[in-house]
């Protein structure tokens, strides 16, 4: 009997394990998924590198899982035992030391913190007397270490190591950082007016019964980005309405059946190839702004990345190259990236390359909103409910059926009067189908 520990392959940062798919006794083919796992990107399963039998699990479900961590023990079939590789642990721990632990998640947080606040890492915390002495002005620490220490701006010399031999871990980095953060952080809020102070707590229990449930990955991922993005980007928001009867009347009379669609498209598909095409004609708006080296980074790529209000939470999927592909295509398309977002089987790569975001809350309701744009995007166009209203036509009033859109524009790289054309070309086109599909 060949027992082998099998080892989270080699993936993007660390997540959590948020489902376990077998049991002790479970056969398990090669290829069958084992767990799932939630980062802040995105949901992935993990396949059985090998056949065998289920012995029992290494991690619990909410495990923080990272390259290298052991997951589960299998009893191998007798030919995957004759061709076991025997130096199994050995690569997983050099895989290990090469990518970062499971505490990386907290390291980024760490980093994050760092940028608003102005206190350097590398003040030391201690006496100089305290201060360790290495043999030789040597450091033992491996190169991943070393590398973050640099991005944390911490200085190695300031720190005893706490693995064999005076060893520097990544987990003696963290906290080292957090002390110091948590040092410097009423300085910098109180002296030096930097830095955003917290909403105090209070507690609520004096109220009566509460729970505590915590964050999911990617909602603490969402949550960050989008108070990054609310910071840092100095929002505009232009509100319009548009009588999209002539948009609508043609969407119904489209026979999915004949067009091989599994349903009669939505209005979402018309607004992104409206929206492709307004981004070709207005290319100010397919840009990044770059604040560090004062320049715009023009794309000339089209990727439109929609909201998708998954179970796992708010998710973006990206549909590339949406000005080069037909209201068929871009309606399977949507369709296909849904399912997938409700099923949490996106990929990271499903999510990444966005130009511009729609964000639709027609489906829910509500007259208007203000969209917070995906940065490092300059815009986001926000869709409401439609509503049937009484319209004048030049001679009287008729009842017309009026979208509410909302554009949010970043200013420092889109002034009023091109956000007031793109809205206007978005119009144009909604109004009349004949110019959308031209």
């Amino acid at each position: 009997m060949t027992i082998q520990t099998i080892f989270m392959p080699e993936t993007d940062g660390s997540g959590e394990a948020v489902e376990l798919l077998t049991i002790p006794g479970d056969e398990v083919s090669e290829g069958d998924p084992l767990l799932v796992l939630e980062s802040d990107k995105a949901s992935m399963e993990v396949p059985s590198p090998v056949d065998g039998t289920v012995r029992r699990w290494l991690v619990k479900m909410g495990a923080e899982i990272a390259t290298g961590t052991p997951l589960l023990e299998l009893e191998l079939t007798q030919i995957q035992a004759n061709e076991a590789e025997p130096s199994l642990e050995e690569s997983a721990v050099e895989a290990a030391e090469k990518t970062p632990t499971a505490s990386e998640l907290e390291l980024d947080e760490v980093m994050q913190e760092k940028s608003v606040v102005s206190a350097p890492l590398v003040q030391p915390l201690m006496n100089s007397d305290e201060t360790p002495v290495i043999s030789g002005g040597e450091i033992n620490a491996g190169p991943a270490v070393r590398k973050l220490a640099r991005e944390l701006g911490i200085d190695l010399l300031e720190l005893s190591g706490s693995g064999k031999r005076g060893r520097i871990l990544k987990e003696d980095l963290k906290a080292y950082a957090k002390q110091r953060l948590a040092a410097d952080k009423p300085v910098a809020s109180a002296v030096q007016g930097q830095g955003i102070p917290a909403i105090p707590l209070e507690d609520f229990t004096r109220y009566g019964e509460v729970e505590q449930q915590p964050l999911s990955g990617i909602a603490k991922a969402t949550a960050a980005h989008m108070s990054r993005c609310w910071l840092n980007i100095p929002h505009v928001t232009l509100f319009d309405e548009v009588v999209i009867d002539d948009i609508e009347a043609f969407r119904r009379s489209i026979d999915h059946d004949a067009q091989g669609l599994p349903r009669r498209p939505t209005l979402l598909p018309f607004m992104i190839a409206i929206v492709a095409r307004a981004l070709r004609q207005f290319p100010q708006f397919n840009v990044a702004l770059d604040p560090v080296n004062d320049q715009l980074i023009s794309k000339s790529y089209v990727n439109i990345g929609f909201a998708v209000d998954s179970p796992a939470g708010l998710v973006v999927p990206v549909i590339r190259d949406a000005d080069k592909k037909s209201i068929r295509e871009l309606t399977l398309d949507i369709a296909d990236l849904s399912q997938r977002a409700r099923d949490r089987k996106l990929s990271v790569s499903d999510m990444q390359g966005g130009c511009f975001t729609i964000s639709s809350m027609g489906a829910i309701g509500g007259t208007g909103f203000t969209p917070i744009i995906n940065g490092p995007e300059v815009a986001i166009l926000g869709i409401a409910k439609s509503t049937i209203k009484p319209v004048w036509n030049d001679e009287q009033f008729v009842p017309a059926t009026l979208l509410p859109l909302c554009l949010s524009f970043d200013h420092r790289a889109i002034n009023g009067g091109d956000a007031g054309r793109f809205m206007a070309y978005i119009h144009a086109m909604l109004k009349d189908v004949r110019q959308a599909l031209l």
